[in-house]
């Protein structure tokens, strides 16, 4: 699989389209409806992605707060409770290698869609921490 194909993949998994669950994920206008998958455990997913790829990576090194931040999001999850807890580790576990691939796509691969879309994240998943005491001090 090309490194474009991979990043399609790994946007459209950050969209939740394919994802399993995904008609959960979105109501008929398109709006989250499943605040404990997104964007409380896609984030969890974001930071244990970009974590996985600094380890393999020569340009990242590793964050050991990358998996308090990926643990604190998981507990927001949890405590919505919109989801279950098998449910949101599920949902992790198959964002994860998608949000690794996302990061490589746009580090390695220089993809600017795939940077745009980091981004875009990144910026949901800081504006959601804020509202939660478990994540309202990560910085």
């Amino acid at each position: 699989m090309s490194l474009k194909a991979l990043t399609t993949a790994a946007a459209l998994g950050v969209l939740g389209v394919g994802a399993a669950g995904a008609a959960r994920l979105t109501d008929a206008a398109g709006a989250a409806s499943d605040p404990s998958l997104y964007p409380a455990a896609q984030c969890a997913a974001l930071w244990l992605g970009y974590s996985d790829y600094a380890a393999r990576s020569l340009y990242l090194e590793v964050d050991p707060t990358d998996a308090a931040r990926a643990a604190a999001f998981r507990a927001v999850a949890i405590r919505l409770g919109t989801s279950s807890r098998a449910e949101i580790d599920i949902y992790i576990a198959e964002q994860r290698p998608l949000m690794e691939l996302l990061v490589e796509a746009m580090i390695f691969g220089r993809d600017r869609q795939s940077a745009d879309v980091f981004e875009a994240l990144g910026e949901t998943c800081q504006s959601f921490a804020k509202d939660h005491p478990e994540t309202r001090k990560l910085s």
